[in-house]
């Protein structure tokens, strides 16, 4: 079994942090591109709503599991659902993230090649990174914890960056307030869900908190909040700077934000922007990357999850070059996106209701 009190430990304050980091990844590129499509000048709304969303989701995925502490992930689905759809849920949720873990890397890859090295072939770059995320998924689960935690302390200062825009932004792009229609703000939602995606991992890495007597639900879902927040503000400000009908045709508009605006000291801040956040893309990578292990590892009964790390490599560097060009990549982060909506609302919810039931009818029966 899967090295519990060896080196796969991670503290209450570490989830949070993993929750963040996480859902802060290669989403935010083009955030508002893919929302501005469905919702225009509205599509800080439907961010926003769907920040809301993911944290009563997050919140009802730890009740849940807090009901059985000794339970793993594919333990308790096959004790809510029956052991053949547990382990049917748990073996397609370990091919959902081989599909997130690659998209996640060829997003890396394509924007390190637009920005920074445009005359290396795309799969030299994703070899790379692979290669880094099995290098951190090597140590566990707490060394990806600890890796997460410097991260996410570096790059506190950099979230102040969405104010940069605001003496350029004209307000007027954003008007008017909830003119797109309700349809269009609730169906924007949809699109967001690839930049949120990632926090459905706390269903994997539940099991593994060394201190769950803390108060895991609340601060996980003011976690997610916060998420919501930095997300709806990127958002507003981007719109407010290009207008929902430029922005259509901005590549990554998060990073052509930044270089809309001088600064007196760095000539590039997008640059500058870019190369730590490729840091929390990786944390993301390898926290996508090694939950899919732990899975692997619980249903074959293997006593390393490391073997896992090794065999889906290859699959996920296949998967991750098979894209040709940035479109072809968005494509992808939407469909993965789109399948999140069952593994990060539909499973939760559906875990929550057959647990209650089972729980209510099991006081009754007592």
């Amino acid at each position: 079994m899967y090295q519990r009190y060896k080196n796969g430990e991670i503290t209450a304050v570490q989830t949070y942090i993993i929750i963040i980091s996480i859902m802060i990844g290669t989403g935010i590129l083009n955030l508002a591109k893919l929302v501005a499509d469905v919702s225009q000048q509205d599509a800080w709304i439907s961010v926003f709503l769907n920040g809301l969303l993911i944290s009563v989701i997050i919140g009802l995925i730890i009740y849940t599991f807090k009901q059985y502490p000794q339970l793993n992930f594919l333990e308790l689905c096959s004790h809510l659902l029956t052991k053949p759809i547990g382990y049917l849920i748990a073996f397609s949720y370990g091919l959902y993230v081989i599909f997130a873990t690659s998209t996640i890397i060829r997003f890396l890859s394509e924007m390190i090649y637009t920005w920074f090295l445009p005359n290396t072939p795309i799969y030299v770059i994703a070899i790379i990174i692979l290669g880094t995320t099995l290098y951190m998924t090597s140590g566990g689960l707490t060394v990806l914890a600890r890796f997460n935690e410097v991260v996410f302390f570096l790059l506190i200062p950099f979230t102040l960056l969405i104010l940069v825009g605001l003496p350029e932004i004209r307000l007027i792009n954003l008007r008017p307030v909830g003119g797109s229609g309700l349809k269009n703000i609730i169906s924007g939602i949809i699109p967001s869900f690839y930049a949120f995606g990632g926090y459905e991992v706390i269903m994997i890495f539940y099991y593994y908190i060394s201190d769950k007597e803390k108060s895991i639900g609340k601060y996980s879902m003011i976690s997610a909040f916060i998420v919501g927040i930095f997300y709806t503000a990127s958002v507003a400000t981007q719109m407010a700077l290009f207008g929902h009908q430029e922005i259509r045709w901005i590549l990554y508009p998060a990073i052509n934000y930044l270089g809309a605006v001088e600064f007196p000291l760095i000539e590039r801040m997008e640059l500058f922007f870019a190369i730590f956040w490729s840091f929390t893309v990786l944390g993301t990578a390898g926290l996508q990357y090694y939950s899919g292990c732990i899975v692997f590892q619980n249903i074959f009964k293997n006593k390393k999850s490391n073997l896992y790390s090794f065999i889906l490599a290859p699959i996920i560097l296949f998967i991750a070059l098979l894209p040709e060009n940035a479109p072809q990549v968005a494509q992808l982060g939407e469909i993965v996106g789109k399948i999140n909506i069952f593994y990060g609302l539909f499973l939760p919810l559906l875990l929550f209701l057959v647990s209650t039931i089972k729980r209510r009818f099991f006081f009754h029966e007592g």
